[in-house]
């Protein structure tokens, strides 16, 4: 699969996802200060990035289960544990991230500062890649037999730490960005991004069929490499200005 059509389909998500937000836009913004538009333009450009950077958590919904299903070690003791049983895995942790993440992070400002917003979904990140990674390690090692539990967890552990990181604390950045006027509806837009990640996940997902697994896989890692730099970026070139904007707003 060359890469050509791989940037097509993240470009086809992007591509709806924008055109969605131009007249939402401007639609919003009208009659707000220069500086509140600002605001609201760079929430609203940070949307496919985190659409994107959600690819790899969608899919767990998709074409996972499908390979799950088909080559994971499942039956122990004589009993085939359904492959549902995965997505149950991964809502527990999720859950039991979100615990630990919100309270490594309140244990860790007590001594140093804590990172911002975006800091946090540049972290998550991290995680999220390294549990791409471990998808990849899977399939690339799978052989003749049934692939094992262990990169499946270690992929579910480390990806619920990206979520944790990530997903939170991107919604409270939203809420804290966005205009007051306009705070609800700015973040009714933020869902836009799962939209988004759907939209590509259901593209994406079609590959699995005409794609070598571990290939497969690693396009899912350079979507997570993707928000990686798009969320860098954010906190390099924009994070400054929207903060600024924000203490102009309470001024």
């Amino acid at each position: 699969m060359s890469l050509a059509v791989i940037g097509v389909v993240f470009a086809i998500g992007i591509t709806i996802t924008l055109l969605a937000l131009i007249p939402l836009y401007f639609y919003l913004t009208h009659g707000l200060q220069p500086h509140e538009k600002t605001r609201v333009l760079a929430l609203c450009l940070l949307i496919p990035a985190m659409g994107i950077a959600l690819l790899t958590n969608q899919e767990i919904f998709n074409a996972y289960l499908v390979w799950a299903d088909q080559h994971f070690q499942l039956t122990f003791a004589g009993y085939t544990v359904p492959t549902s049983w995965m997505i149950t895995i991964d809502a527990t942790l999720s859950f039991s991230m979100l615990v630990a993440v919100a309270a490594f992070f309140k244990w860790y400002g007590l001594k140093h500062k804590e990172p911002d917003e975006l800091g946090k979904m540049i972290i998550g990140s991290f995680f999220t890649i390294a549990g791409g990674l471990c998808l990849y390690m899977a399939a690339l090692t799978q052989g003749a037999g049934k692939i094992g539990l262990f990169w499946p967890l270690m992929f579910h552990l480390l990806n619920s730490i990206g979520f944790a990181c990530i997903l939170p604390v991107s919604l409270a950045l939203f809420s804290k960005i966005a205009p007051q006027q306009i705070n609800a509806t700015v973040i009714g837009l933020y869902y836009l991004a799962f939209f988004a990640a759907n939209k590509i996940v259901g593209r994406v997902g079609q590959l699995y069929s005409s794609m070598d697994t571990p290939t497969f896989w690693l396009l899912h890692v350079g979507s997570a490499v993707i928000g990686l730099i798009a969320f860098v970026l954010f906190k390099m070139f924009v994070s400054d200005r929207m903060v600024a904007g924000q203490k102009v707003a309470a001024a």
